[in-house]
């Protein structure tokens, strides 16, 4: 009596198995369409401008260190002093540094994907102190020649800065030049100080910065004190790195963000100590920032979407189990295996849709199309339009519960729970009257029968 019944559960298992191999090929199909959109995006980077990260400036201060050494004379054999000297730089960090930037966002499309893109106007200003230059003359009896310094800021793509700018330095300006100028780290701007006066206690600066980019622009604390302000029109921001922002204000249309930063909580002071041990490159790895986040990432919502693509076709299947159990229907496992293709389906129309039209949208259509076909032919299955429409607003439900999930990336796990605790809990409140043993003969009698009239036949 438990055989036909023990068999039954096994061919539904073996079903929703089987269902894995066309859910595996669909997520291959996301991962896929998910590729060809990083793709374009590193395309759009080669003829636009990548992510942009901008540290500095920095002021390089070159100097040369005298020295005298006694070296024996063969032919005079005698001692004689030969002067010597070391070339050497100062790497000096603004003591404030103040970075205002106003980013302004499109879109650049390539086919049906489409990235998002920013020009920004950034307008850094600050000072300098002339305090490591006056320990250095105190700290060496050795005679020091100052050569002419310059300012330097790293630029990680440096095609995106549009116009040349023009540095603001002690009421006079000059123009930027091609390359940081600083050792491992080349690519950026510079501009010639001439020699700097080692009196003057304060080295004031200002400069703006016309910078285009994609998705992702960062800054460094560099200075001793550091404060960024930002402000772009886009909706969705997401704060990188390794500081977060003071204070940030985000609405519909636009965000603004304030960070407010010392030496103190950066690793800039051990950064620049490696730079001038020659790898400034180093500098580009304490970072912040903000990345122009796209909310609805059409490919990471279908791909999640497919992880619960066996939680739905194991509930349908369930459900149709009761059926049998519950009102003596007989259900064969090709009407189960096309339901379970009718409910994958699904996600390869959502995917194909939602590169067309808004994702909800095509979430709709396609639960829609799903369930509509699926209601429709279990009226024709079950023998009944009513069952049939309960099975698809049942379907519309738990399509419901699913997109609630997929929008609410922090509670997603705990709503997912909730949903399998609700459904079995539901289930367990059906059935807790059911005579298993009773059902099993009753299915045993009737393939019992059936075999019978074949026999006849």
């Amino acid at each position: 009596m438990k055989r036909s019944m023990t068999k039954k559960m096994v061919v539904i298992a073996l079903l929703i198995t089987l269902l894995m191999i066309p859910l595996m090929m669909i997520k291959g199909v996301v991962n896929e369409r998910s590729s060809y959109r990083y793709q374009v995006k590193h395309d759009i980077s080669q003829s636009w401008t990548g992510e942009q990260s901008v540290v500095g400036p920095l002021l390089v201060v070159p100097y040369k260190e005298y020295y005298s050494k006694r070296v024996w004379d063969k032919e005079l054999k005698q001692y004689r002093t030969e002067k010597h000297h070391w070339k050497k730089q100062l790497y000096i960090a603004p003591e404030q540094l103040t970075v205002v930037g106003d980013v302004v966002t499109t879109e650049r499309n390539r086919g049906i994907y489409s990235i998002p893109v920013y020009k920004s106007e950034l307008t850094l200003s600050g000072h300098y102190s002339n305090k490591r230059l006056q320990e250095l003359l105190q700290s060496t009896s050795h005679k020091i020649e100052w050569e002419s310094a310059h300012l330097s800021v790293l630029i990680s793509d440096v095609r995106g800065v549009t116009t040349t700018p023009l540095l603001g330095w002690h009421g006079g300006e000059m123009e930027f030049l091609p390359g940081s100028e600083l050792p491992g780290a080349r690519s950026g701007m510079h501009a010639g100080l001439g020699r700097v006066d080692v009196a003057q206690p304060r080295f004031d600066f200002s400069f703006t910065l016309p910078l285009r980019g994609m998705e992702r622009l960062q800054f460094s604390p560099i200075g001793k004190s550091t404060e960024v302000r930002l402000s772009a029109d886009w909706p969705h921001p997401s704060f990188i790195g390794r500081y977060l922002p003071e204070d940030h204000k985000i609405d519909a249309e636009k965000f603004t963000a304030r960070w407010n930063l010392s030496s103190f909580s950066s690793g800039m002071p051990q950064l620049l100590q490696e730079c001038e041990g020659g790898d400034c490159q180093a500098l580009l790895s304490d970072t912040f920032g903000v990345t122009l986040f796209n909310s609805v990432d059409i490919y990471q919502q279908s791909e999640r979407s497919v992880k619960y693509a066996m939680l739905f076709i194991g509930l349908t299947f369930i459900t149709f189990f009761l059926f049998e159990v519950m009102k003596g229907l007989r259900l064969h496992p090709m009407q189960y295996l096309l339901v379970g293709l009718g409910l994958s389906l699904f996600y390869l129309l959502l995917v194909s849709l939602s590169e067309h039209i808004a994702f909800a949208l095509a979430y709709l259509a396609a639960a829609l199309a799903s369930t509509g076909v699926i209601g429709f032919y279990l009226s024709g299955v079950l023998q009944s339009l009513r069952s049939g429409g309960v099975m698809s607003a049942a379907l519309l439900l738990l399509y419901g519960m699913l997109f609630a999930i997929l929008q609410s990336e922090d509670n997603a796990l705990l709503m997912g729970s909730l949903l399998i605790f609700a459904v079995l809990t539901l289930v367990m409140v059906v059935t807790r009257r059911i005579d298993w043993y009773a059902i099993g003969e009753s299915m045993a009698q009737v393939e019992k029968k059936e075999q019978t009239l074949a026999l006849d036949i």
